[in-house]
């Protein structure tokens, strides 16, 4: 497993994907950082992180298009399959190889922090609260496009599959807020995976939210290991 987990993070590294998604991250939050903190004198990254959440449902599918597709289309698919490595090992090798590239995204920007320590009066708890919350954000996000990229047959699909299943998941906060039936408002607002995140920019942390995006990924996993078990045994 650590050895296609290293081959992974190499092929982020090696192809184009990995310093795409870097780079329109970095570009997202440097914008955002100058906007919200150097012009306004903001003392949190609230605003680079608010900005970052309503986004992220376009930059995510650049990072995770190439997971399994990649493998269709070079024809090693069922080398991978027919493997020593079990499928949830695959799974998770992969997806941790993606959210290593999120985490080397996010230890960047933690220049911003210390713009604002030498400069200014930050407030270190939103801070941490934040970056908590864009990580198990990010983690849910994905785990749901590496699901959409173990359903694609290549990259441009994978990619188009992934905006369409994040974007939905994004604007069922916006439906759940207008829906008055209240169990249906309850099922709406659990699909939704940016309806917590507003608690962790406003510096909020709470156990509960961070159980229900480790679930949420957990879920998409299953879901990409069960699609890939199913396509070993056709």
């Amino acid at each position: 497993m650590l050895c296609l987990l290293r081959k992974e993070i190499g092929g982020f590294f090696s192809t184009p994907f990995g310093f795409v998604f870097m780079g329109i991250f970095l570009l997202l939050s440097g914008i955002s950082f100058v906007t919200y903190n150097l012009l306004g004198g903001g003392g949190d990254l609230a605003g680079m992180f608010s900005l970052l959440g309503n986004l992220s449902f376009m930059v995510f599918p650049v990072l995770t298009m190439r997971l399994f597709a990649e493998e269709r289309r070079s024809g090693t698919e069922h080398l991978l399959l027919s493997s020593r490595l079990t499928i949830p090992k695959i799974v998770v090798a992969k997806y941790l190889a993606a959210v290593f590239v999120l985490l080397v995204s996010l230890v960047v920007t933690f220049i911003y922090v210390g713009v604002i320590a030498a400069h200014g009066y930050p407030n270190y708890g939103a801070m941490a609260a934040s970056y908590l919350g864009y990580l198990m954000l990010g983690m849910t996000m994905i785990a749901v496009c590496l699901f959409a990229s173990s359903l694609a047959e290549n990259q441009v699909t994978a990619a188009i599959m992934s905006f369409g299943i994040l974007f939905v998941l994004v604007m069922l906060g916006s439906l759940g807020r207008n829906v008055q039936t209240p169990g249906l408002r309850d099922v709406i607002s659990a699909l939704s995976v940016t309806e917590r995140y507003g608690e962790f920019t406003l510096g909020v942390f709470r156990i509960g939210t961070v159980v229900y995006y480790l679930a949420f990924s957990a879920f998409a996993l299953l879901l990409a290991m069960k699609n890939l078990e199913w396509r070993r045994l056709r």
